[in-house]
């Protein structure tokens, strides 16, 4: 028998040192791209974008012990409150949100910003994996594969209206993941296969906006628009082109020092990367985000319940789907969708809410064992 003290002390002895270890690796490296990025060669005076991610760095860490001193569990009470909330705050985007570049993605609360669509993703894993963790016998695997459908739809199309089309697949994809390894039947996945074929045509056709459309194609074609559309990936292939096996050096790329590559803290970051470390500092930078979805992994197998293991698989797809595709329109195998790097490119939202994930997954792994009390 353990007093509650005891059981404490041996519930955190269950902390992954390792996912936060490659979470500080990451995000640092993070910082100093950022530098690299937006500072002037010289003495040293970092930027106020380094600044800012330092100071989101630090809130983010705060937000994910306390998460993990939280009962997961408990958040599955809370999972109506958080939809209501993400619908409210992308809502609110329409009514009050600054547009920049085009899109109006943002909130202001005095000098501080917020993207809703960011913690929208993390809300929506936790409200997706308690649907459809419950299996209530009145309710059929079809009623809560059409209704998990439902809940993911609104805040979609919510995001896709901004427009913001990355983070919308985004969200499709954290639905069909968690969606799959809920047990969900295959057959009714091949069903909307099918209906997304003429769905598909109809978007193309009425839907996407034309800057959506353009994006398509000048990702197959940047060469047609080289001063317009086609420049960022033009100069994102060059980057990384020229930065060949072991790269230029620290702050020694020629196209981000001079400022060729427009958003290079932001959505073009990996290019910054290709430039200043080659393939080679590259390859090291994917090996560390693949240990860290190997913890992820870890934390899905190590769940002590289904609700546990969805969270996982959504918070693991959301790392993955952002990392292959932000690094894919780097190197001219994506189309350009503005989707960040994580804990890498510039972007309080974007770092506060995966780190805010990591304690929800260091909450399912301290409580993967019973305890006797």
């Amino acid at each position: 028998m353990l007093s509650l003290n005891t059981a404490g002390t041996a519930r955190w002895k269950h902390f992954d040192w390792v996912m936060l270890a490659a979470t500080l690796m990451i995000a640092g490296f993070g910082l100093m791209m950022i530098y690299s990025a937006t500072s002037e060669p010289g003495a040293f005076a970092p930027s106020s974008f380094v600044i800012k991610q330092a100071v989101y760095l630090l809130v983010g860490l705060l937000l994910m012990a306390v998460l993990a001193s939280v009962d997961y569990r408990f958040l599955a009470n809370w999972a109506p409150y958080m939809y209501v909330a993400t619908l409210a705050l992308l809502a609110l985007v329409y009514v009050v949100g600054t547009e920049v570049y085009g899109s109006t993605r943002w909130i202001y609360f005095g000098p501080v910003p917020l993207q809703p669509s960011e913690p929208a993703k993390l809300f929506m894993v936790l409200v997706l994996a308690r649907l459809l963790s419950e299996k209530p016998r009145s309710q059929s695997s079809l009623f809560r594969f059409l209704a998990s459908i439902v809940v993911v739809g609104a805040p979609l199309l919510l995001v896709f209206g901004q427009p913001d089309l990355g983070t919308s697949l985004v969200l499709g994809t954290v639905w069909l993941a968690i969606a799959l390894v809920s047990g969900t039947r295959l057959k009714y996945f091949l069903w909307l296969a099918v209906l997304s074929v003429p769905l598909g045509i109809v978007s193309w056709l009425y839907v996407l906006k034309p800057y959506q459309i353009a994006r398509v194609l000048v990702f197959l074609n940047p060469d047609a628009s080289p001063l317009d559309d086609g420049y960022n990936i033009i100069q994102a292939t060059i980057s990384v082109g020229a930065g060949g096996l072991s790269g230029q050096g620290y702050m020694e790329g020629s196209q981000s020092q001079l400022h060729y590559l427009r958003v290079q803290h932001t959505d073009f970051i990996a290019s910054v990367i290709g430039e200043e470390f080659g393939f080679l500092g590259m390859l090291a930078l994917l090996l560390v985000y693949g240990l860290l979805l190997w913890r992820v992994i870890r934390v899905a197998d190590l769940a002590r319940d289904k609700y546990g293991e969805l969270i996982a698989t959504g918070i693991g797809a959301i790392l993955l789907f952002q990392i292959f595709v932000n690094v894919g329109m780097n190197v001219r195998l994506m189309p350009v969708t503005g989707i960040p790097l994580p804990f890498v490119s510039y972007g309080g939202s974007s770092l506060v809410t995966l780190l805010a994930a990591q304690g929800v997954l260091q909450s399912i792994l301290l409580r993967h064992k019973k305890l006797n009390l």
